[in-house]
């Protein structure tokens, strides 16, 4: 026998929903991650934006500082440029007409070159808000974040170099004249500061009054990225752990929901078994490993004849010979087995391995089937074959002798007549004659036994019937010093029975009782009804009782213990009783003497079945 192993699963509807359970929360964790991720990207972007705006403003600053001749009066814009271009995080600063042609870049060796094409330029289209896009440089390949718009170097501000300040000069949109030879270089006019690199290279002079600009500022976006990684492995692992946490909480929901299902169902499935266990026939022990028992049902303890939970935590051997526990291959072995002190019983027994599904042993089950009954039944049809043998035998043989015993017998009386009375030849004929009736009566009790049991059956109270035994059998109790007690056979149920013939089975069982007690006694006659719903009427005595060896033969033909006893009587009891559909038990009383209780059905509202019994045994 083998322990299956349960489904951790097994209080739930399906393990499938503890994979959706978890594809629903990754998903979830996934969709945070992402809109943090995004949230995040946005974040940079506005933070590189506002960074690349800074610089553009800062940028105009200077250039407006330059322009009025104030401080920085000598500052050209290509040394503005490269100076504000060598701060960290910045690759280049480029100022481009609005074809894209480069007239101040952080690296002067681009002046005049195109940062873009004229196309690129109409994409990007610059304006007065600041804009932003990725790029990528086509020299070395670095990857930018670029901001620009619109350059507007013009002041705007208050103070002395404001609207109404010393050095104003209008907005570079506007068209300026070009002053004198030699006149205002650096007098406020700013015509030195808008040139190309110390207006002299890469060409001729250029005034770039007037002319629309554009300011580019290439961002470098490699810490950006790396703080952006950064947070991507934080937001990962954090999302992991989160799956982790909530893919942890729904199987331990989903472990703690089939937890108490298993529990339930475990106790109910506990009620059950013990419900079966304790309502088995048969005993039922589990031994330990350690040659204990470990559980008992009722039935082996009633065999054991001990109070409930007396065999549980006791050794096996106490309770069942060393070759009991021998494992049995195929159905059971019978044993004759001493429990709790009394006498052998007739078991059944068989034992079995139990193991859990990797085969570890958790003990023996050894299973008890009492065999008394089936032995007595056996018995039983084993005495009414023979009983049926030996009646068609005694009907064939009395037949025979009975015809002549009477010729013999008539002879006898004939030839007694013709001798005085009191002579040795009138004994002699006087003996024959008894010994011929003696015979005969044999051979009446052998018809009895072996002629069908004719029943006639009515409503019978067995304590009339137990009353009239009484009565018949009273002078043969007087003579040996019994007394006969009434007093439980007072009250008795009716039954449908033939009165006659049932009186001569009790009368056959009182008789038998009181030849039981030579030094006198007390013979008790009860009736009533047993536990399970049958009439019963009973004989006791305190004689010496019936030996063991003879309780299984005591019904036998001609098997009798007294030395003028025929062995005939209780074979006729039984046999009359069995014709009733009844049974005769025999026991040993404890304080000494036998106990006969006749069981017979219950009333069933027959009245009359008739000269003859339809099913009846006839053979006793």
């Amino acid at each position: 026998m083998r322990l299956l192993r349960k489904n951790p699963f097994g209080g739930i509807s399906s393990p499938f929903l503890v994979i959706g359970a978890a594809g629903i929360l990754a998903a979830v964790v996934v969709t945070m991650a992402a809109i943090d991720l995004g949230r995040e990207k946005e974040y940079m972007t506005q933070l590189l934006l506002e960074k690349g705006a800074a610089l553009i403003k800062a940028f105009e600053a200077g250039t407006r500082t330059g322009m009025r001749g104030g401080f920085g009066a000598e500052i050209r814009l290509q040394h503005l440029i490269e100076e504000t271009a060598n701060q960290p995080g910045i690759f280049y600063i480029a100022v481009t007409d609005a074809n894209g042609r480069i007239v101040a870049h952080s690296d002067a060796s681009r002046i005049g070159q195109d940062l873009f094409a004229a196309g690129v330029m109409a994409e990007l289209a610059p304006d007065a808000t600041e804009k932003w896009r990725l790029a990528r440089d086509e020299g070395d390949g670095r990857s930018s974040f670029l901001v620009y718009r619109r350059f507007i170097p013009s002041a705007g501000g208050r103070g002395p170099h404001g609207p109404h300040g010393m050095g104003w000069h209008p907005p570079l949109s506007l068209p300026m004249p070009m002053p004198a030879p030699g006149q205002g270089q650096g007098q406020g006019q700013g015509q030195g500061f808008f040139c190309t690199d110390d207006c002299t290279a890469p060409g001729p002079p250029r005034d770039l009054r007037g002319v629309p600009l554009d300011i580019f500022v290439g961002l470098d976006v490699a810490p950006i990225e790396a703080a952006r990684r950064a947070d991507l492995q934080n937001t990962l692992a954090t999302a992991g752990v989160l799956l982790v946490l909530g893919l942890g909480g729904v199987l331990a929901l989903f472990w703690a929901q089939s937890y108490r299902a298993q529990r339930r169902a475990l106790r109910h499935t506990t009620a059950l078994a013990s419900e079966v266990v304790a309502a088995m026939p048969a005993g039922l022990l589990l031994v330990a490993p350690d040659g204990r028992v470990a559980m008992a049902n009722g039935a082996a303890e009633n065999l054991a004849g001990l109070p409930p939970g007396g065999l549980s935590g006791r050794p096996a051997g106490e309770v069942l010979p060393a070759g009991a526990l021998a494992e049995t291959a195929g159905g059971e072995r019978e044993m004759d087995i001493v429990l709790g002190g009394g006498e052998p019983v007739a078991l059944g027994v068989s034992v079995s391995a139990v193991r859990t599904e990797e085969g570890v042993l958790v003990g023996s089950l050894v299973v008890l089937r009492d065999l008394r009954e089936v032995r007595r039944l056996e018995a039983e049809v084993r005495r009414r074959e023979k009983l049926a043998a030996v009646g068609n035998l005694a009907a064939g043989v009395a037949h025979e002798i009975r015809n002549p015993l009477s010729s013999i017998r008539g002879y006898a009386a004939y030839f007694g007549a013709k001798f005085e009375p009191g002579s040795e030849d009138r004994q002699a004929a006087e003996v024959m004659v008894r010994e011929v009736d003696r015979l005969n009566r044999v051979i009446s009790e052998l018809i009895e036994f072996a002629r069908p049991s004719d029943l006639r059956r009515r409503p019978v109270s067995l304590a009339d019937l137990a009353a009239h035994a009484a009565r018949l059998t009273r002078p043969d109790a007087a003579a040996r010093g019994v007394d006969i007690d009434l007093a439980e056979a007072a009250g008795g149920p009716e039954i449908p029975a033939d009165p006659d013939r049932l009186a001569q089975a009790l009368l056959n069982l009182c008789l038998n009782a009181i030849q039981s007690m030579e030094a006198g006694g007390v013979m008790r006659l009860a009736t009533g009804t047993a536990p399970d719903g049958r009439a019963f009427i009973s004989v006791a005595d305190t004689g010496s009782g019936i030996d063991p060896e003879e309780r299984d033969r005591i019904f036998d033909p001609y098997y009798t213990t007294k030395p003028h006893g025929t062995g005939l009587g209780l074979p006729i009891a039984h046999k009359i009783v069995v014709a009733h559909g009844g049974e005769i038990r025999l026991a040993r009383r404890p304080g000494g003497g036998t106990l006969a209780t006749v069981y017979l059905p219950a009333a069933t509202g027959i009245t009359n079945l008739g000269d003859k019994d339809a099913g009846q045994d006839t053979r006793g």
